[in-house]
C-alpha cells in the first residue's frame, strides 16, 4: 500500500527548495520589487522635442492641455505642439510642473513627474529647445 504521509514528508523539503529559488531568482528582477530605476544621465542623452519632450507632454499633459481640449480643460494653456510648449516661459512651465510653491502643481489630481523627467525638460530648455 502507497503510504501518502511517508512520500509528502520526503516532498516537502524539494518544494520547499523549489520555492525559494524561484522567490531568488523573482527577487533579482529590477522595478518590480522597488529597486530605482538607472542614472538619469541628462548630459549623454539627445534630448529633442520630438524625441523626449513631446513624449512626456504626451504621457503627463495633453489630457487636459492638448490642442483638441485645452481650451475647456487645460485653462487654456496648449502644450499640443513644439510651437505652443517653447513659447511658455521656463519658470512659469517648470514652476508648475516641480510643484514650486506659488505654481499651480501639474499634472492635476496626479503626482509630479520624474525628477529624470524634469531634469530632461531643464536640460531641452538649457540647450535652446532644439526640435
Amino acid at each position: 500500500m502507497f503510504d501518502v504521509s511517508s512520500f509528502s514528508a520526503r516532498l516537502r523539503p524539494a518544494l520547499v527548495g523549489a520555492a525559494t529559488a524561484l522567490l531568488g531568482l523573482a527577487a533579482g528582477c529590477t522595478y518590480s520589487h522597488g529597486d530605482p530605476a538607472p542614472a538619469c544621465d541628462t548630459s549623454t542623452e539627445n534630448i529633442t522635442y520630438a524625441g523626449v519632450i513631446s513624449p512626456i507632454f504626451e504621457a503627463n499633459c495633453r489630457r487636459c492641455h492638448g490642442t483638441a481640449v485645452y481650451a475647456t480643460l487645460g485653462g487654456g494653456n496648449d502644450f499640443g505642439s513644439y510651437a505652443t510648449i517653447s513659447s511658455y516661459p521656463q519658470a512659469g512651465l517648470m514652476g508648475s510642473i516641480k510643484h514650486t510653491v506659488g505654481y499651480d502643481p501639474m499634472p492635476k489630481d496626479a503626482p509630479r513627474i520624474s525628477d529624470c523627467d524634469i531634469a530632461r525638460l531643464e536640460a531641452w530648455y538649457a540647450k535652446g529647445k532644439p526640435q
